[in-house]
């Protein structure tokens, strides 16, 4: 109750919600076809995220390991990189 009447205040004084309306009625627009451009935004967003994550830990290495996969054919079969024919 306090926070609305404090959050009212505030809105009083700056005025500042018909502004974030008016200004967001702009950023986002209600076309439908923006959508595939914001989808292509979180897409390199994610990205560049796991990318980041990615450079912190991947450790690349030419040891070679056994298979254990769900493919039956190369299981314990020794491999350098992950290939259909083992």
């Amino acid at each position: 109750m306090i926070t609305k009447r404090l959050a009212r205040w505030f809105d009083d004084r700056l005025r500042a919600s018909s502004f974030a309306h008016h200004a967001l009625n702009k950023v986002f627009p209600d076309d439908w076809s923006f959508m595939l451009g914001e989808i292509a935004l979180y897409s390199f967003v994610i990205l560049v995220l796991t990318g980041t994550f990615l450079t912190f830990f991947f450790t690349p290495s030419a040891k070679q390991v056994i298979y254990e996969g769900s493919y039956a054919p190369c299981e314990g079969r020794p491999c350098r990189r992950p290939t259909p024919q083992c």
